[in-house]
């Protein structure tokens, strides 16, 4: 008697799928939230900028580090779309994210007075969401 097997569902599939594409984007924020980090306080305790305009520098930073590792690794660079429109598309979001950044660092550090770290871990975590599907769907798709 032959065994009849039935493989993973397609369900199944675009679940593990969409879980590994997740745990790269987590994999690649980390390290460009790490070199976003580490300019922000740079430019916030050796250089003595305010907190707004360290949260610009740091993101700038950031971004070119996570649109490297992102094109390459996580989503892989598509066939699609030429390099400078892909460009374009991830400054488009790169600029939106920031904007949304430096909105919640005035508002939490500026307006609420919560101190500038707390303010700016608040804010990047509110809109690494934001990120990921405007990369997913708008950039990298």
């Amino acid at each position: 008697m032959s065994e009849l097997y039935i493989g993973e569902s397609t369900v199944f599939q675009r679940i593990k799928a969409a879980v590994r594409l997740l745990g790269k984007y987590c994999s690649s924020s980390l390290v460009a939230t790490s070199a976003d980090f580490a300019s922000f306080h740079m430019a916030l305790t050796y250089v003595g900028v305010l907190a707004v305009p360290a949260t610009v520098f740091g993101r700038l930073v950031g971004a070119a580090v996570a649109f490297r590792l992102q094109r390459k690794w996580v989503f892989g660079s598509p066939g699609r779309r030429d390099g400078n429109t892909l460009k374009i598309m991830f400054v488009s979001g790169i600029l939106i994210g920031m904007g949304l950044n430096v909105l919640g660092v005035w508002l939490l550090n500026g307006f609420a007075g919560l101190e500038p770290w707390p303010a700016r871990i608040t804010t990047a975590s509110a809109v690494w969401l934001f990120g990921f599907l405007f990369n997913k769907k708008m950039v990298f798709s």
